[in-house]
């Protein structure tokens, strides 16, 4: 027996119908989402785990050629060393052509270390009298284990008025990208890129280009710095009683991109070994290529 349907009967089943397929297309996007995420995840880690073999495996080559300040009168021929004063160089890794650099961190003013003069006369040097003073302020208010709140500086109080509040040290600089909780020190400023000189002049080629991260550093080891391997603003701006000659190697750090993304390895060459390193600490940074 043959049943007709009225007419709003078969609109009733059209809606349900189209109902139905709306639910069974949202279920399938739902999973190809996953699916699409999930897939980026472990391409992810896949790109993670190759980076860090690959920075592992450069290491172990580059380690036993890093050249001691000091140590050789040799150390200017690029096919026997690898000099630590940023220059940079190439090395093939299972196929792949990588370029990198090497600086020693001995070379850069010690946030940990440096007095209030010297991190005033950097920073208005630097940045203008007005913010100069107030980043430096601020610096020293983070790493003092006080609350007591300098002119410029912010303390407890101005942390915890912020989306998300978040607490001052009170101590330490442990890594220096922690310089940029501090009140002031943007992005831009950490990791350049900041001009410093006159390009086209007739001493030099071209301005200097670079962030905080390339003049200051929580591993110097000490309060001077090795002028040999200074940079260029840090030279300008500070007094020649802040600068010592150095030898042997301090931390290193290791610059690289690779596998569509950079790393920074901060790292020194083991103790009393020719070949081998002892790894601080690694992690991927904005793109400086």
């Amino acid at each position: 027996m043959m049943v007709r349907l009225k007419r709003d009967e078969k609109g009733a089943v059209l809606i349900m119908v189209l109902w139905v397929i709306a639910l069974l297309s949202m279920i399938g996007g739902y999973f190809t989402l996953e699916t699409t995420l999930r897939r980026n995840m472990a391409f992810g880690d896949w790109n993670l785990l190759r980076a860090r073999l690959a920075l592992e495996s450069a290491l172990s080559l580059v380690a036993p050629h890093i050249a001691p300040l000091g140590k050789d009168e040799n150390v200017d021929d690029k096919e026997e060393f690898v000099v630590p004063d940023g220059s940079t160089y190439k090395i093939d890794i299972a196929g792949q052509q990588l370029s990198f650099s090497i600086e020693d961190e001995r070379g850069k003013l010690d946030v940990n270390r440096a007095s209030e003069d010297e991190l005033v006369e950097f920073f208005v040097a630097f940045l203008g009298k007005t913010q100069g003073r107030d980043i430096a302020e601020s610096i020293l208010d983070w790493r003092d284990n006080d609350d007591d709140q300098r002119p410029g500086g912010a303390e407890k109080d101005y942390y915890l008025s912020l989306l998300p509040p978040y607490e001052p040290a009170n101590g330490r600089f442990l890594l220096l990208e922690q310089l940029l909780l501090v009140k002031g020190v943007s992005p831009r400023l950490f990791w350049g890129p900041l001009e410093w000189g006159e390009p086209g002049s007739k001493e030099q080629e071209g301005s200097w280009k670079g962030g905080l991260q390339d003049l200051l550093t929580v591993y110097n080891g000490g309060q001077e710095i090795v002028k040999d391997i200074a940079a260029e603003p840090l030279i300008d701006i500070l007094g020649k009683e802040y600068f010592k000659d150095g030898q042997g190697l301090g931390t290193l750090r290791f610059k690289t991109c690779v596998y569509q993304s950079c790393y920074q390895v901060f790292f020194k060459k083991a103790p009393g070994a020719k070949t081998g390193f002892t790894l601080i600490h690694w992690q991927q940074v904005p793109r400086f290529d």
